[in-house]
């Protein structure tokens, strides 16, 4: 009877779900792996039997408390000596990269940024609840309205306001996956964050996300640079305050990725080594720590050892280049991230050599199991066309064009997704 009246209640106010920790704002598997069809597609076009491939994997989140109109913010805050994590009620006042300042009964007490792993808002405007209700439902366009609304209402708190900004920011990355012209609108809602509250603790993610949008817009020297400029804060230990190191070794990375993409080799070579070394420290330094963010450094460290094989392709030198990857691919001992990225490597090195079947099986490995990096998964969805169109067996075009359809439909905000869209136009 209980459990009958809170349906009936939870039908009669939509906005009961509680609302996920805005702080925290997991993507809930950036984008899925593919479609069971699209992965029979891959071995029913290679001739082979399919294996049982592992299930989707949701990114983890940390366990979260909600939110609810009326309430003081909470703030979760790590302990240094010890590790653990403490929750605190007040007031938020101030959200720096330096500090976190809250209202506690009319005390303010002040916490460094850094050991602040998270914020849950208490009293929020109806604009901002909405934003969050449309972000669950994914209606990217309305939950976009929803938070510039909440970032523009003058009643709203500053520290709120900014949230809403970086909300809207995420929402319209998000919104860019069917409409790619919301990332060019990413890029500059990002800046006006970065802009309008310079010195919040949420300009890091800005900046990201800014990268991100830029790269995904088909700009690879404008994000090369940006992405550079935020590895700039981390590259050396300590970070720059509010900054964390890891998340700028990565923009290093995707540094070096928009550098080749522009043509810039040497500049990538140099970054890529330099990430792999500063990753790989960063992992040693950790040792006996967090065994998911150990993983997580390990796999970018070997995703950044692979980038010379894709500077000897980008050169031309293809066979050098082949060579180099499949040196990896032997090993028994590589770590996924290094793994898939030489497999990837090597589809691409075995296509520009015309070893057409042979780059279909690479692509199909890599598209049909890396479930972890969405933009290498698409890159070797799009091989898998390339390959196919070249290959020309039979209906190659409609083929194809399937393959295209896997990229648009379920990895729309990569950056193989402009690529693939004029590949179509072409067909």
């Amino acid at each position: 009877m209980n459990s009958k009246r809170a349906r009936q209640k939870r039908a009669a106010n939509p906005l009961l779900p509680i609302m996920p920790s805005p702080m925290s704002n997991p993507r809930p598997a950036l984008l899925p792996p593919l479609a069971l069809s699209a992965v029979a597609l891959v071995f029913s076009c290679l001739g082979s039997s399919a294996t049982a491939l592992p299930s989707a994997q949701p990114v983890s989140a940390v366990p979260r408390a909600h939110p609810q109109s009326g309430k003081p913010d909470t703030i979760y805050r790590r302990n240094e000596r010890t590790g653990r994590v403490i929750t605190l009620s007040g007031i938020v006042l101030e959200n720096s990269l330096t500090q976190v300042k809250l209202d506690r009964n009319g005390k303010t007490a002040s916490y460094g940024a850094d050991s602040i792993v998270r914020i849950d808002w208490g009293s929020v405007p109806p604009s901002y609840r909405d934003g969050m209700t449309y972000r669950r439902r994914s209606d990217w366009a309305q939950a976009v309205t929803s938070f510039r609304i909440a970032a523009t209402d003058a009643s709203t708190r500053n520290v709120l306001q900014a949230d809403a900004r970086l909300q809207a920011c995420e929402a319209l990355l998000r919104y860019g996956a069917s409409d790619p012209g919301q990332f060019a609108e990413a890029a500059k809602e990002a800046g006006r964050l970065m802009a309008d509250f310079a010195s919040s603790s949420l300009v890091p993610r800005a900046r990201a996300i800014q990268a991100r949008a830029l790269r995904l817009t088909g700009d690879d020297a404008a994000a090369a640079t940006a992405f550079e400029s935020l590895y700039g804060e981390g590259s050396s230990d300590p970070a720059t305050s509010g900054y964390d190191r890891k998340a700028c070794l990565e923009a290093g990375l995707q540094a070096a990725w928009c550098h080749l993409e522009a043509g810039d080799s040497l500049r990538a070579r140099e970054l890529f080594g330099a990430t792999k070394g500063a990753l790989e420290g960063l992992a040693a330094g950790l040792s006996g720590g967090d065994p998911q963010v150990l993983t997580g450094l390990t796999n970018l460290a070997g995703e950044a050892a692979m980038g010379e094989g894709f500077c000897l392709l980008a050169g031309g030198d293809a066979s050098s280049a082949l060579a180099f990857f499949e040196r990896t691919t032997t090993r028994s001992d590589t770590a996924p991230g290094a793994r898939y990225a030489a497999l990837l490597g090597r589809g691409e090195a075995l296509l520009a050599l015309e070893k057409l079947r042979d780059a279909q099986l690479c692509f199909a490995e890599v598209a049909a199991l890396e479930h972890t990096n969405p933009d290498r998964a698409a890159r070797a969805v799009l091989g898998l066309a390339q390959a196919t169109l070249a290959l020309g067996d039979g209906d190659a075009a409609g083929a194809a064009r399937r393959w295209l359809k896997v990229i648009s439909d379920s990895y729309g905000d990569t950056p193989s997704a402009r690529k693939a869209l004029v590949l179509q136009g072409n067909l």
